[in-house]
């Protein structure tokens, strides 16, 4: 009981944060806030399941939710218009009304449509709202349905949805709230890995187009692939996923647990790699996960290229640190962290959970804070459902980017609030301390080799002056490229120094200094060419 207690006073204390981390990879995305009278609103979209494959008779769940940015609670008798797109193309359009501001929608793929507007298949099934025009309604006893050519092939499909009324079933908004985010969809291949000892058969679920060239070289313990893409339209992509699935037997992967790789000879954040040895028994997961954001950064070097070459190896400078936290009811959750982006925004931490027996604990629900070396609470989630307090986790495994703003030791805390629908008879809390950073002094500029690449691009003209600053203050943000606190003085200024681009070339060359190369960035920061 006193568990329970003691999250009440969380939720009561301290201000939600609603952090979709590895949005993509557990198949839920949010569009950014806007304003909402006096209120900052978001919009977020599920999908269940997330690793979805279409296929005869499969279903997909999807849930909007449209909710206060700033309190977390969902803003309630919400009308949704509801478009889908696979790229210029309209698949669905339809109106939709729902009480608790949670709409929830399955969609059953159908193929064959011989149409030349897609969406002239599709159909709709559900109750139709008693008051609002044309609307189904997602508050019965049994969810809409969405019956057509929609998620029936791999790729990613945009999702446009503007919230018509809201707070009332009979008020409109003064101007539709307008939101615009994207699912993605996998195919799956059934490939192999080929060594002296034979071959290995490995499932990859292919989130844009099939993978070519799909080998593994046995001396650098490497795979590589290829896959069709546009680098032209880099910047319209979110996301570029691949996930693939090796038996844990395959031998040379024996005591790797994390991975470093490169796109077109261009090496990729950490981040971009993640390795799940938890959700199955049987088979490691590799995930492959490029952020929109980083593809424009590759896309000013791969130039026109229509494919992407990707090569993935182990890092034996692993940097992932693992520990069990204990509960009182027998369960378990394995917490593995990656200290790579420490003393940054963003840690990835990603927590198996596993019952009395041993056994994934599958559709587990948790809330976990974080607190500081002084006692204080600077994080806090516990899921976005007030009927069903805690984060769901179908699979047992969840992974999250947790913002921690500077090196020191930290606590984790968990909480266990129950298992699919049912609450445990009292939460179970666990804690685990954790330190982000090394707690000695460190040199003023800590600069991985790979962000040569960048100074080196700019100094030879292949990206511009506006896309360089963009890029480091990219770099910046996510506690990659680490320089001294410095404070702007003064407006900002129009241009940058010839001096500064001299600097990243001969930094690049190696012929001046990391510290050398970071005061010219000091520069930048001090007359606001770069916000930080």
């Amino acid at each position: 009981m006193h568990s329970k207690l003691l999250l009440f006073s969380i939720l009561a204390l301290a201000v939600f944060s609603f952090n979709l981390s590895f949005a993509q990879h557990h198949g839920g995305t949010q569009a950014p806030p806007v304003s909402f009278g006096d209120k900052k609103v978001a919009l977020g979209v599920e999908l269940s399941p997330p690793d979805f494959v279409p296929s005869t008779g499969s279903t997909a769940n999807v849930k909007v939710r449209f909710f206060d940015s700033v309190t977390n609670t969902n803003i309630e008798h919400v009308t949704y218009r509801v478009q889908i797109y696979s790229g210029d193309k309209l698949l669905a359009n339809q109106i939709f009304f729902d009480k608790d501001g949670e709409l929830n929608f399955k969609v059953k793929p159908v193929s064959g449509c011989q149409e030349k507007d897609l969406w002239r298949c599709t159909t709709y099934e559900g109750e139709k709202d008693l008051i609002v025009p044309n609307a189904l309604t997602s508050s019965g006893n049994d969810p809409p349905i969405i019956k057509g050519p929609v998620f029936d092939k791999s790729g990613t499909y945009n999702l446009k949805i503007s919230i018509l009324g809201a707070t009332n079933p009979k008020t409109q908004t003064v101007q539709d709230i307008d939101f615009e985010t994207s699912v993605s969809i996998a195919q799956e291949q059934k490939l192999s890995l080929s060594t002296s000892q034979g071959k290995t058969p490995v499932t990859v679920r292919a989130f844009q187009d099939e993978l070519a060239n799909f080998k593994f070289d046995e001396a650098t313990k490497s795979i590589s692939f290829s896959m069709p893409f546009h680098w032209e339209h880099a910047e319209h992509v979110s996301l570029v996923r691949n996930d693939i699935e090796i038996p844990k037997t395959f031998a040379p992967y024996q005591g790797v647990n994390s991975f470093k790789g490169t796109v077109n000879g261009m090496p990729i954040f950490p981040s971009s790699l993640h390795y799940d040895p938890h959700s199955s028994s049987e088979t490691n997961t590799l995930h492959f996960l490029v952020s929109g954001e980083e593809l424009k950064m590759l896309a000013k070097k791969a130039g026109a290229a229509h494919t992407m070459d990707v090569v993935i190896a182990p890092d034996s400078s692993s940097a992932i640190k693992s520990a069990d936290i204990k509960f009182s009811n027998g369960y378990k959750a394995t917490v593995s962290y990656d200290t790579r982006y420490g003393a940054s925004k963003d840690v990835a931490f990603t927590m198996a959970f596993f019952d009395s027996s041993g056994t994934l604990a599958k559709d587990i629900r948790y809330a976990y804070s974080v607190k500081d070396e002084s006692g204080s609470e600077f994080i806090v989630n516990t899921g976005n459902n007030q009927n069903l307090i805690g984060i769901a986790v179908p699979s047992g495994v969840d992974s999250r980017l947790v913002s921690i703003p500077s090196k020191g030791s930290y606590v984790l805390q968990v909480v266990l609030t129950g298992r699919g629908l049912i609450d445990f008879d009292s939460f179970v809390l666990g804690t685990m301390k954790f330190d982000i950073g090394d707690t000695k002094a460190e040199p003023a500029s800590q600069i991985p080799s790979w962000i040569r690449n960048n100074a080196k691009w700019w100094a030879d003209g292949t990206i511009g002056d506006k896309d360089f600053v963009s890029g480091v203050q990219f770099l910046i943000k996510q506690g990659i490229l680490k320089i001294p606190p410095t404070t702007p003085e003064g407006p900002a200024s129009d241009g940058i120094p010839a001096w500064v681009k001299n600097n990243a070339k001969w930094w690049a060359d190696g012929t001046i200094t990391d510290d050398d190369f970071v005061k010219g960035i000091q520069f930048l920061v001090s007359r606001g060419i770069i916000r930080v």
